[in-house]
């Protein structure tokens, strides 16, 4: 009887109960969970922790002194090239990493999720999104959002013809006279027969905008769209986008500037992050929402009259949730890592706003003779990302207690 009442007990209590109890059991990741609720707090109250301003500089006289101090009891870490307290930039710069890791991480998870589960719920189901009017009355079906869409075609379609004839009228004329003068020159040859392929790309287009139909499997145009990003080569690719978005002479980089201020390289470092940090995800909802959308309570759904809006994000997408935490976990670490990186190459987050990445820039060149400029964000770095891989292999056994066999 007791059995019984314990198993009775163990089955009413939620999924998210067990898996904290499993997560419990997980010393490593109950360490790293302390170890980053350790840095989150560090970051918060970093103006009340941090014994200076991280970009103050040493004035009045001696002021070499000041610079590249060892670890002192004023300056547990040691000073900087220009005299700044590393202690100080270091905790300041956890601000920094960890809003780009949580942000570009939650923003990645949103993007993914959406065009995953748009993928997967729509898989072998292609959408017919135009009919012309003759396949219409002979059966085509076009639905009622896209009729503005067909009028709007049809416009530019027969202004196009219109354009087309206008022009072919203008540049055929001393062509062909050239062509049956027998004085023709390969130019006059070339252009007659750019001309003849433009119109029978225009005949074909418009005969497809009275006859034909549109369809698009979005399965197949979301999965290869994502298989074209994964062949991008991402380091050089994030250099060049980096590069490209902090130049104040663009418009993205002086509206950035002009919204962000000096905070303006963080906001284009999490833009280009999440450019390329939703595709793993996509490729995991997409991959679950291909099991769970031929499952009995998504059959019910669809039977009760619920719209599809509604089963992908109201009963595929909580379903999915296990594998998307630890996914969005380990992604944390991995986007201060890149962050970190671009940082550190010079194409990241710009002084004086302080990172581990950018501190590490110039602790390079002084690693011999002041070695803790580069120790201590390199520590950093080392320990945040490390524990949030830790917490993210707890969350996944305890999530998916299977993945443990």
């Amino acid at each position: 009887m007791a059995a019984v009442a314990t198993a009775s007990k163990q089955k009413s209590q939620s999924t998210w109960t067990l898996a904290w109890r499993r997560f419990r059991k997980h010393k490593a990741a109950m360490f790293s969970l302390g170890v980053v609720i350790a840095l989150v707090l560090m970051a918060i109250f970093a103006p009340w922790i941090a014994p200076y301003s991280p970009t103050a500089q040493p004035t009045g006289d001696n002021l070499a002194d000041y610079y590249f101090q060892g670890p002192t009891r004023e300056h547990w870490l040691g000073t900087d090239e220009l005299g700044r307290d590393v202690l100080s930039r270091i905790i300041y710069g956890a601000r920094i990493s960890l809003l780009v890791g949580f942000v570009a991480a939650f923003a990645a998870a949103l993007l993914g999720t959406t065009l995953g589960v748009i993928a997967g719920y729509f898989s072998g189901r292609p959408l017919r999104f135009y009919a012309g009017p003759l396949a219409k009355l002979s059966g085509g079906w076009s639905p009622w959002p896209f009729a503005i869409w067909r009028v709007i075609s049809w416009v530019l379609l027969y202004a196009l013809l219109f354009l087309v004839a206008d022009l072919a009228w203008v540049l055929s004329g001393s062509n062909v006279q050239a062509l049956f003068a027998g004085t023709a020159s390969l130019n006059n040859v070339l252009s007659l027969l750019g001309l003849v392929l433009v119109w029978g790309v225009v005949l074909f287009i418009a005969g497809w905008g009275l006859f034909g139909q549109g369809k698009l499997d979005l399965d197949i145009a979301i999965s290869r769209f994502m298989d074209f990003m994964l062949t991008i080569p991402e380091l050089p690719l994030l250099l060049v986008l980096s590069a490209l978005l902090r130049d104040t002479q663009g418009a993205v980089g002086q509206w950035a500037q002009g919204v962000f201020g000096e905070s303006a390289s963080v906001f284009i470092i999490i833009t280009i992050i999440v450019l390329f940090g939703w595709i793993g995800t996509g490729r995991l909802i997409r991959g679950a929402v291909l099991s769970l959308r031929e499952q009995e309570f998504t059959t019910a759904a669809q039977a009760l009259g619920a719209g599809e809006a509604r089963i992908m994000f109201r009963h595929l997408v909580p379903n999915t949730l296990a594998p998307l935490i630890v996914n969005a976990t380990l992604a944390i670490g991995g986007a201060i890592l890149t962050e970190a990186a671009l940082s550190f190459l010079g194409f990241g987050i710009q002084p004086p706003v302080a990172t581990w990445g950018n501190m590490l820039t110039k602790a390079q060149e002084y690693i011999f003779t002041a070695p803790w400029l580069a120790l201590a964000p390199g520590f950093m770095i080392f320990l945040t990302v490390l524990a949030f891989n830790y917490l993210g292999d707890g969350l996944r056994d305890a999530l998916d207690p299977r993945s443990r066999l």
